[in-house]
């Protein structure tokens, strides 16, 4: 498929190389553009250029989201979730009991996806709800338990490890791995007792199901990686047979996509565009080294020393 059927704009942002190995999220603000690397949040300004690095001691789980209002940033980092200012200065900690994946602020609630390891090597997954406010925690009623799959050599290979939280049309949606179905949190009244005191309780209840042919073979060890929405499509990486694939499926209209490769007919790099979904609705993101781009330039912007972020704006 070319990047133009699904793409409304494409924004190129060269960036200034700051070693971003094995980078696994890009947040944007309308002022910066931060970068998850291993133990590092990389912050640039829009036009690429290099503002600093927050080293978070640690290894960061997967992502950064942040308080844009309030310019916080707040980054899981095993059991823990710090919070930074938009100075790279720790400001608080949020110790959790498990450690954490995915976080996700929304209005003045950080939710968070978290795990912890039973005897028998599975894996349980739960929500958790932190209110930056008073900084109680609380634990959804929801939990999630991913056994291990033993291969033929004897292996194990731990499943499901992945996770993602979102937002749609306001409402926070939850996916994990190798699950084909995506959750959203909704507060519902709730009784304490007999005598009827009713009070809202957030649940955790199904938003949305797929099914994807061909299915799964028992190859597929990882089949779904943690899924989301881009605008109004909803948005699936899976394997089938060694291949790679993403789905799109837009959810007002039913058109769907369903492809191995996506090729950029936009500004002509070479390779596949692995694309992602970032927190600005209705966008999503990939990256190009260099020796994908033919010049020293990318359309009219100049490449610095580092790889290419795309922003894509999805039809």
């Amino acid at each position: 498929m070319k990047l133009s059927e699904i793409a409304e704009k494409v924004i190129p942002i060269p960036l200034e190389d700051q070693d971003m190995i094995q980078n696994q999220n890009i947040f944007l603000t309308d002022k910066y553009l931060f970068v998850t690397s291993i133990h590092y949040i990389i912050q640039y300004d829009l036009s690429g250029k290099f503002i600093w690095k927050i080293d978070c001691g640690g290894y960061i789980t997967d992502n950064v989201t942040s308080d844009i209002v309030n310019q916080k940033l707040y980054i899981p980092v095993g059991d823990t979730i710090k919070c930074y200012n938009y100075f790279g200065q720790l400001e608080k900690m949020y110790p959790l009991k498990s450690s954490s994946l995915h976080c996700l602020y929304h209005n003045g609630v950080l939710w968070v996806q978290s795990y912890s390891m039973l005897p028998d090597t599975s894996f349980v997954y739960a929500i958790k709800k932190i209110n930056l406010s008073t900084g109680k925690i609380t634990v959804l009623p929801y939990e999630k338990k991913v056994a291990p799959i033993r291969l033929g050599n004897g292996h194990v290979i731990n499943v499901g490890a992945l996770s993602r939280l979102s937002l749609y049309h306001d409402e926070v949606i939850s996916s994990f791995d190798c699950d084909n179905a995506m959750y959203k949190i909704q507060q519902e009244l709730s009784k304490a007792n007999d005598l009827l005191i009713k009070f809202k309780q957030d649940k955790v209840v199904p938003f949305v199901k797929w099914d994807i042919t061909p299915p799964t073979k028992g190859s597929d060890v990882y089949p779904l990686k943690a899924n989301s929405l881009i605008g109004d499509y909803l948005f699936i990486n899976y394997r089938r047979d060694d291949q790679f694939y993403f789905y799109l499926e837009n959810m007002k209209t039913g058109k769907k996509y369903n492809v191995s490769q996506l090729i950029d007919d936009v500004f002509h790099t070479t390779g596949n565009c692995n694309i992602n979904s970032t927190n600005q609705t209705g966008y999503f993101v990939f990256i190009k080294d260099q020796s994908d781009i033919k010049g020293d330039s990318i359309g009219n912007v100049l490449l610095k020393s580092g790889p290419v972020v795309f922003i894509g704006k999805i039809k």
